[in-house]
């Protein structure tokens, strides 16, 4: 089970004054900016958003297209990772590491994800308060799943978490790969809940294209294919969404509601980095250095890595929590710390 930080406790952990930290960051951002690691990659995201939409529109008209199971099969796994990848770069383009001008970041941002259902706007508004206040419970969007690693997270009220809670790691995985059909529609509740012009817009447009990816296929296929489509492809990509972003955070250090601490050592101590291939650090869109990520998130993805260096060396010579594992150990992390939770906290 993760460990639950409050005012009381904190000093076990935080080795910094506030104004210490600031210190520290202030250094570390210089360093890291007259490296050039902040500076725009135009060619480089030119180059991947032609390879992703290539992959994507290759993968697509296959599957409309083809009647022999076997490609139907092939094609919608390629619709499923690359709609993935496409979120890929719309979470690159909410932190604005493609362009400099915020605009045209917001509007890259909006034409990818509107092709695959994805509501940008909903997730940008959560996901900049995961990033202000990262495992901070009642605060961090991200913790309001059903698994549970604290107590008072675990006794929460919520029919899904009672109903899950004492078998949340054996269900991690397969509830878990349901995340890219529930995240869809629990955007539309969001739109709901925050009625003004804007969000009527994004509305009706994000509820026409999930009538497109959910109904659409069944208007257009005959069944057998429009089954394959929606199970495989919803499947796969939550599969691969959750894990890519479960081993950020997931049993990390959580804190209470409003307690104190730096910014710096916050996003240090709340995230986990993953050790890989150059295959698998493709694979993970950069989030691999999410420690990386989260003290500058809109540094580049393939810059990532220059930045780890300077980070490293603070965390050495400050004594702080720099946590890495491979993706194999986070997964075993995991379902552990999930499984410990179960058993304390459920008596």
């Amino acid at each position: 089970m993760a460990i639950t930080l409050s005012n009381d406790n904190i000093n076990s952990v935080a080795q910094l004054s506030t104004t210490e930290a600031a210190g520290l960051y202030a250094k570390l951002n210089q360093e890291v900016s007259q490296s050039g690691a902040l500076d725009r990659e135009y060619l480089y995201y030119l180059l991947l958003t032609s390879t992703e939409v290539i992959g994507f529109s290759l993968s697509l008209v296959l599957l409309i297209f083809s009647i022999n199971p076997i490609v139907v099969l092939a094609s919608t796994l390629g619709v499923a990772y690359f709609s993935v990848r496409f979120g890929g770069l719309v979470h690159d383009a909410g932190h604005r590491a493609i362009f400099n001008s915020p605009r045209i970041n917001d509007a890259y941002g909006y034409i990818i994800s509107t092709v695959i259902a994805f509501p940008y706007y909903v997730w940008k508004v959560k996901h900049n308060l995961h990033h202000a206040h990262p495992n901070e419970e009642g605060s961090d969007p991200d913790l309001e799943v059903p698994i549970s690693f604290t107590e008072r997270m675990y006794n929460r009220d919520k029919l899904v978490v009672r109903i899950m809670r004492r078998y949340q790691a054996f269900l991690f995985f397969p509830l878990g790969m349901f995340v890219s059909f529930t995240m869809r529609l629990k955007a539309l509740m969001f739109y709901l809940n925050n009625q003004s012009k804007k969000t009527g817009v994004l509305f009706i447009a994000h509820a026409l294209m999930i009538f497109v990816w959910y109904v659409g296929p069944f208007i257009v296929f005959p069944l057998w294919k429009a089954m394959t489509f929606l199970i495989v492809a919803n499947l796969v990509s939550g599969f691969y969404m959750l894990n890519v972003f479960a081993p950020n955070h997931k049993g990390m250090p959580q804190l209470e509601k409003n307690t104190k601490m730096s910014f710096l050592e916050r996003q240090i101590i709340t995230a986990r980095n993953i050790t890989c291939s150059a295959v698998l650090n493709h694979l993970y869109m950069g989030l691999n250095y999410q420690i990386e990520h989260h003290l500058f998130p809109y540094c580049p993805r393939n810059k990532l890595v220059r930045i780890s260096p300077y980070v490293k060396k603070i965390c050495e010579e400050h004594q702080l929590q720099y946590t890495q594992m491979s993706a194999i150990q986070s997964t075993k992390f995991i379902l552990h710390n999930l499984n410990e939770a179960s058993e304390e906290f459920g008596g």
